[in-house]
């Protein structure tokens, strides 16, 4: 179902081009034309097709590259210099998803408040690009590590221990992401069910007891079929809030009203009214700052009959690579004041490559 598109995009002709020779790299390309590599990497990235977008240097088979109007290079140039770098959108304001290649760990950090209990839980997940299909779907892999923190401690109840267990059989998760950034599918349903045969049997070896045999039946409930799954991952934190679809088009002054739904609770969603909106410069650290932020949408009041309607926000910050438009760090809040107030926190971070460990 996943393949490369090799001819999704004939545009080469439709945009200024330089021919690479023999022996020309990205820098050698950019020294020669005056431009920035990492803006000239960019600007040909978000036009070409995916086979040849550019990663460290230009591809073997690369024959061209696509270069910015010459009116818009010298702007650029001053603009590096001077710190006040745009950010490059697409003609249509769309703001590109360009994840190709991406092989990328994080920190993620949950906080969930209800009432006046406090709970938290803090693990890493590493996010792999696998492939993209010609109606611009792609395919990651979500992989998770199995050093989960519950309130700053290793899981060491039944329930906690049961909980861990089960959801190991997730992963590796490959799901589907359509144009715009936005999770929308599970791929490998399959797998997860085989996983699922085996790890069922570790558990009845190991545990026994009303509280397992409640566990398996709500894990088979949600394995029933890709339909039930997908719903019971619909409440998937760090799936809803890093795969959120903020790759849209945007207005001419880089911002919108939206709705987003978001799983506050459990199995049910919460709408917010929010302004979604990117930062037209780059942040002083060299990343492209997108925004959403709003307010709840409570959709069940009857202001006929007296009720106030509840009242919540929702405010989301990303911060992404200015030449893969990958996200490095994000952080997401949202609240709703029921009678007993609900609020979660979700913060994720990108990890470097390799951590330094003292011998």
């Amino acid at each position: 179902m996943y393949y490369i598109e090799g001819s999704e995009m004939s545009s080469y002709d439709k945009h200024r081009i330089y021919k690479i020779r023999v022996g020309d790299t990205l820098e050698s390309v950019a020294h020669k034309l005056g431009i920035d590599a990492r803006e000239l990497r960019r600007y040909h990235n978000i036009y070409c097709p995916i086979p040849d977008l550019i990663e460290a240097d230009f591809k073997s088979h690369l024959e061209l590259l696509i270069l910015a109007p010459v009116n818009s290079v010298n702007a650029e140039k001053k603009s590096i210099e001077d710190g006040t770098a745009k950010v490059v959108l697409k003609n249509d304001y769309t703001l590109p998803f360009l994840l190709r290649g991406l092989d990328k760990k994080y920190k993620v950090h949950y906080t969930s408040e209800v009432g006046d209990q406090v709970d938290t839980i803090t693990t890493e997940v590493n996010v792999k690009w696998l492939a993209v299909d010609k109606n611009k779907f792609q395919l990651f892999e979500i992989n998770k590590a199995s050093n989960i923190y519950i309130n700053a401690e290793k899981p060491d109840t039944m329930m906690d221990e049961l909980g861990a267990k089960t959801a190991e059989i997730l992963y590796p998760l490959k799901i589907v992401v359509d144009g715009t950034g936005k999770w929308v599918d599970i791929y490998n349903y399959n797998e997860i069910v085989t996983r699922w045969e085996d790890t069922k049997r570790e558990i009845l070896d190991y545990y026994e007891g009303e509280v397992t045999h409640a566990y398996i039946e709500h894990t088979e409930y949600a394995l029933e079929s890709s339909g039930t799954l997908l719903a019971s991952l619909s409440s998937d934190y760090f799936l809803r809030a890093f795969f959120n679809g903020i790759h849209v088009g945007y207005t001419a002054n880089f911002s919108f009203e939206n709705k987003i739904s978001f799983p506050l609770e459990k199995n049910e969603e919460s709408l917010f009214a929010v302004e979604q909106k990117v930062a037209p410069y780059l942040e002083a650290s060299g990343l492209i700052k997108v925004e959403q932020k709003g307010t709840y949408i409570d959709s069940s009041f009857d202001e006929s009959f007296g009720f106030e309607p509840w009242e919540g926000n929702y405010s989301a910050t990303y911060f992404l690579d200015s030449d893969t438009y990958c996200i490095e760090n994000m952080n997401l809040e949202c609240s709703i004041d029921y009678h007993e107030p609900i609020k979660i926190a979700i913060t994720i971070d990108s990890l470097p490559d390799k951590i330094e460990t003292e011998s």
